[in-house]
């Protein structure tokens, strides 16, 4: 129940900052043809030089948005820190441990995805796809035409890509799955690495010495993914302190394994968000 009430608390907070936006951008669309219009990663309006300030920092990136009358640009945070309440800690604690066996005295890595692919859905190669500012995918980067005089190469769709993404072979999510789980054997006694899933479309969970874990009753995702569709990182202490990866950072989970840089990075990024 407390977990329920703490998601619709939140969703209540983001639907209201995202009407403001929203507001904002259309007042300004009434009487603009064509206009910036700077957010932070609150969604809140803010001027150019804010942004680009914020822009500049590491514990930010920036995402556009383009319209034919607007354009949006976001600041987003790449990382967060923060810290469970006892109660829910005590209830995703005993979760862990009691369905998957999970030792909760260790820091846990746990790298989660949605959704955890049949081996059928897999591609046969790895390959890169391309999305817009609206996340719809770029099938093609350049279109080239031939004519009597040879060929015409129209290189327009470069400038809508705004992010990409790696679909993987099975040989592939095999592979990196294997080198992640040998690259932590190091931190053993103190840390686990932990591969998660929301939904299973038909994979083992156990493949030779690999293994995933199901999200029972979505705990974590309701947690930390609830607006993430794609492959997240989050950290978690015995203490409840966590961190939690948004998009790609300058250090790795490696280094928050360091007590001692655990340390240093928080403090920066606590420097950094203070208001």
């Amino acid at each position: 129940m407390y977990i329920i009430v703490l998601n619709i608390k939140r969703s209540i907070k983001y639907l209201k900052s995202n009407l403001y936006l929203l507001f904002f951008v259309l007042s300004l669309g009434l009487h603009a043809q064509k206009d910036t219009i700077y957010a932070d990663e609150n969604d809140f309006p803010i001027s150019k030089e804010i942004f680009n300030k914020k822009l500049s920092a590491p514990i930010y990136y920036g995402l556009r948005f383009d319209t034919d009358t607007l354009v949006l640009q976001k600041i987003k945070l790449r990382y967060d820190f923060g810290e469970i309440t006892p109660n829910i800690k005590h209830q995703l604690f005993k979760l862990l441990n009691k369905r998957h066996q999970i030792d909760t005295t260790k820091t846990l890595v746990i790298h989660y995805q949605d959704t955890l692919k049949a081996i059928s859905e897999f591609p046969k190669q790895s390959k890169v796809v391309y999305y817009d500012s609206l996340d719809n995918e770029i099938k093609t980067l350049n279109k080239v035409t031939r004519n009597p005089y040879g060929m015409k190469i129209d290189l327009s769709n470069y400038k809508k890509v705004v992010k990409h993404k790696r679909i993987q072979s099975y040989k592939s999510f095999l592979y990196w799955n294997k080198k992640c789980n040998k690259s932590y054997k190091k931190y053993d006694k103190t840390a686990a690495i932990l591969h998660f899933y929301n939904f299973n479309t038909g994979h083992p969970n156990v493949v030779n010495n690999l293994t995933w874990y199901q999200d029972y009753g979505s705990l974590l995702k309701k947690l930390f993914f609830q607006d993430k569709k794609n492959f997240y990182t989050v950290i978690i202490k015995p203490s409840g302190a966590f961190y939690l990866e948004h998009y790609e950072s300058y250090f790795t989970s490696h280094d928050l394994l360091n007590p001692e840089k655990w340390n240093t990075i928080k403090a920066d990024f606590d420097k950094r968000t203070k208001h």
